[in-house]
C-alpha cells in the first residue's frame, strides 16, 4: 500500500474514534455467513474509543479485504485484535476472513474466542452453525442454531437453518415445528413454504407437500425448484398429465431448462410416447450437442422404436468421444443383437473389461448368442474364461450354472454353484439357485437347508420365502409355517402372481377351497397366461363341485403351453371331469 493511503486510513480512524466517543460502537453488515442457506447478518463491531490503533488496523484490514488481499487483511485484523482482544466482533470478522480462505477450523476457533468474551454473541453462533453445516457436523450445527434462537427468538433465519438440519437428520417433527414457527413471522415466505413442503415430501406425506408447494407458487409462480419437486410428486402419484403440466410451465419461461425437459422426456418414454420424448431430447441437444447422456437417450428411444441403424449411429457417436463408456458399449451390443448382427454384437460385448459392472451381463449376452447358434461349447468356454478373469463375480457362476441347467446337466450346474459359494459364501442368489438345483435333483432336505441359509442372510428374500412355503404346501407338510412364509413374501411383493398362487395353493392344501379360489383368481389376473396358476384355480373349483368352471379352466391351461408332464396331467383331468358330467 502507498504511504499516502496508510496516512489517510490512520487519520480516518482517528476521526471516527473522536466522533464515536461515548457511543457503544458501530453497526455494519458482516460478510456472508457460512450456513445451509447463506444469509447476511448484522452485528456490532466494537472498537474502544481509547484505542485508535485497533481502529486503524481494522480499517486497514477492511481495505485489504476489498482489494482481495486476504492474507494481508488477516494480518492487519490480528493486529487490531492484539490491541483490543476483548472485542468479540473482531474475532468473528477474523473468522469470516478464514472462511473466505477455506480455513474452517481456524474460523471455528475464532468464533469460540468471541464467545469466551461474550457467551451470548449471536453472530458467533450463527457463523458456527453455518460452518458446522458445511462440514456435515449436523449435531454441532443444531446446537449452535438452538443457542442462536435462545439468544434472539426474533432472528428468523435461524429457524430455517435449524429446520433444514433436523430434516437432514430425519427428525421431521422438529423440523416441521421450526418451519411453522418461521411462517408465523413470514407467512408468505417462499423459502419457509418450500422447506416445509420438502419435509413433508421426504416423509412421503405428498398431499401436505403439494399444499405447501402450491402456496409457494401462489406467491411466486415461476419457482423452478418448487415446480420440479411438484412434478416429481405427481410422477410418484402416477399423475403424468399433472407432472407434464408442471414441467411445461418451467419450459414456458425457461426453454433451456435441462432438468425439466429431461423429466418431461422420461415421462413420454414411460408412457410410450416415443416421438414426443424424442422431440424433448432433440431440443436439449440444440443447446448442448456434446452431452453424451442426451445422445444415449436418443439412441435408446431409437432402439425401442426398432430404428436400429439410427440407434447404432447415436451410440457410435458417443463411443467415438467416450470409448470407455461401457454402458453405451453394452447398448450398442444390444442394438446389434436386435439387428441379428451377432458377430458385431459379440465383438462389442467382448470390449467390456472385467472391472466393469456390466462384465457379467456382457458375458451372459455372448453366451446367449452362442447358445442360440448351437455353439454350446463356445458359450461354456467364454463363461469359464470370464470366471478366471473375475473369480469374485457371483453373477458369472449363476450364468454358467443356468446354461448347464438349461441343458439338463444338473450335476455340472451344482458344481459351478458350489465353486461360486467358495468365493462368496453369503451370496443369496447363489444360495437360492443351489436350493433350486437340489430340488430338481430330488433332494428335498438339502433344498430346505439351502433356502433357510438364504433367509439367514436376508430374512426378507421374497423369492426364498415363497419357494420354501410353496415347497412345503406342494408336499402337504408344515402348512401353517408355509402360510406364514408366503404371507410375508406377499407383503414384500404384493403384485406378483406366482406368490399369490402359492398362497392359494396353501389354502387348497388346508382344505379351504373358497379362500383358495379368492387368492387364485387374484393370481390369475396378475399372471393370466400361466398354466400352473390356471390349473390350480381349476383344481379349486373342481373341489367346490363347480365342474363347468373347472373344465373351462383346464382346457384354457392346455392352450397355455404347459410342459409335457403337465400336459398329460391336464388331459387326464379334462377327461375325468367330462366323464363326471355324463
Amino acid at each position: 500500500m502507498k504511504q499516502t493511503e496508510k496516512i489517510l486510513i490512520f487519520f480516518l480512524a482517528l476521526s471516527i474514534t473522536s466522533a464515536c466517543a461515548g457511543r457503544s460502537g458501530l453497526k455494519k453488515p458482516s460478510a456472508a455467513l457460512v450456513s445451509p442457506q447463506p444469509a447476511q447478518v448484522k452485528f456490532e463491531r466494537k472498537a474502544p474509543a481509547s484505542n485508535p490503533l485497533a481502529y486503524y488496523y481494522f480499517l486497514l484490514s477492511q481495505y485489504k479485504s476489498r482489494e482481495g488481499k486476504l492474507d494481508e487483511a488477516l494480518e492487519d485484523l490480528k493486529q487490531a485484535i492484539a490491541h483490543t482482544g476483548e472485542e468479540p466482533s473482531l474475532h468473528v470478522e477474523l473468522a469470516t476472513l478464514y472462511v473466505h480462505k477455506g480455513l474452517l477450523n481456524e474460523a471455528i476457533e475464532e468464533c469460540k474466542k468471541a464467545l469466551l468474551n461474550d457467551p451470548n454473541y449471536l453472530t458467533a453462533y450463527l457463523m458456527l452453525g453455518g460452518i458446522y453445516s458445511s462440514q456435515k457436523k449436523n449435531r454441532q450445527a443444531i446446537e449452535s442454531y438452538k443457542k442462536a434462537i435462545e439468544i434472539n427468538p426474533r432472528y428468523r433465519e435461524s429457524y430455517l437453518y435449524l429446520g433444514s438440519l433436523y430434516a437432514d437428520e430425519q427428525e421431521y417433527d422438529k423440523g416441521i415445528d421450526l418451519f411453522e414457527q418461521f411462517l408465523k413471522f413470514e407467512p408468505d415466505s417462499i423459502m419457509g413454504l418450500y422447506s416445509l413442503g420438502r419435509i413433508y415430501a421426504e416423509m412421503k406425506s405428498y398431499e401436505q407437500a403439494k399444499k405447501y408447494f402450491l402456496k409457494a407458487l401462489a406467491v411466486e409462480p415461476r419457482l423452478t425448484s418448487v415446480l420440479i419437486d411438484l412434478g416429481i410428486i405427481y410422477e410418484i402419484e402416477n399423475k403424468p398429465e399433472k407432472a407434464v403440466e408442471a414441467y411445461q410451465k418451467i419450459l414456458s419461461y425457461d426453454p433451456d431448462n435441462k432438468r425439466a425437459r429431461s423429466r418431461l422426456g422420461q415421462i413420454y418414454v414411460k408412457n410410450k410416447k416415443l416421438d414426443e420424448a424424442l422431440n424433448q431430447f432433440r431440443e436439449m441437444q440444440k443447446t448442448d450437442s456434446e452431452d453424451p447422456n442426451i445422445r444415449t437417450k436418443i439412441g435408446l428411444i431409437y432402439l425401442e422404436q426398432g430404428k436400429l441403424d439410427q440407434a447404432i449411429l447415436e451410440f457410435d457417436f458417443v463411443l467415438a468421444a467416450h470409448p470407455k463408456d461401457d454402458r453405451v458399449r453394452y447398448y450398442l451390443g444390444a442394438a446389434y443383437v436386435e439387428k441379428e448382427a451377432f458377430n458385431q454384437a459379440i465383438s462389442e460385448f467382448k470390449k467390456i473389461p472385467p472391472e466393469s459392472t456390466l462384465f457379467a451381463d456382457s458375458r451372459r449376452s455372448i453366451a446367449t448368442i452362442l447358445s442360440k447358434e448351437n455353439k454350446k461349447e463356445d458359450a461354456v468356454r467364454i463363461l469359464e474364461e470370464s470366471i478366471q478373469a473375475k473369480p469374485d463375480d457371483g453373477d458369472l457362476y449363476l450364468v454358467l450354472a443356468a446354461l448347464w441347467e438349461k441343458e439338463d446337466q444338473l450335476q455340472k450346474a451344482l458344481a459351478v454353484l458350489q465353486k461360486g459359494m467358495e468365493k462368496s459364501k453369503e451370496n443369496t442368489e447363489i444360495l437360492f439357485q443351489l436350493g433350486a438345483i437340489y430340488d430338481k435333483l430330488g433332494d428335498f432336505e438339502k433344498m430346505v437347508i439351502q433356502i433357510k441359509e438364504v433367509l439367514k442372510v436376508n430374512p426378507d428374500h421374497a423369492d426364498a420365502l415363497n419357494y420354501l412355503g410353496y415347497s412345503y404346501a406342494d408336499r402337504g407338510v408344515h402348512l401353517q409355517e408355509a402360510l406364514e412364509l408366503i404371507q410375508k413374501a406377499m407383503r414384500l411383493k404384493p403384485d406378483m402372481g406366482y406368490i399369490t398362487d402359492s398362497a392359494g395353493w396353501v389354502y387348497f392344501k388346508l382344505g379351504d377351497y373358497k379362500r383358495a379360489v379368492i387368492e387364485l383368481e387374484k393370481a390369475s389376473q396378475l399372471t393370466p397366461e400361466d398354466p400352473t396358476i390356471t390349473e390350480h384355480l381349476a383344481d379349486s373349483y373342481s373341489k367346490l363341485n363347480q365342474i363347468d368352471k373347472a373344465l373351462d379352466l383346464y382346457e384354457r391351461a392346455l392352450k397355455q403351453e404347459p410342459k409335457p408332464d403337465q400336459l398329460e396331467r391336464l388331459k387326464d383331468k379334462v377327461k375325468e371331469l367330462k366323464e363326471k358330467k355324463k
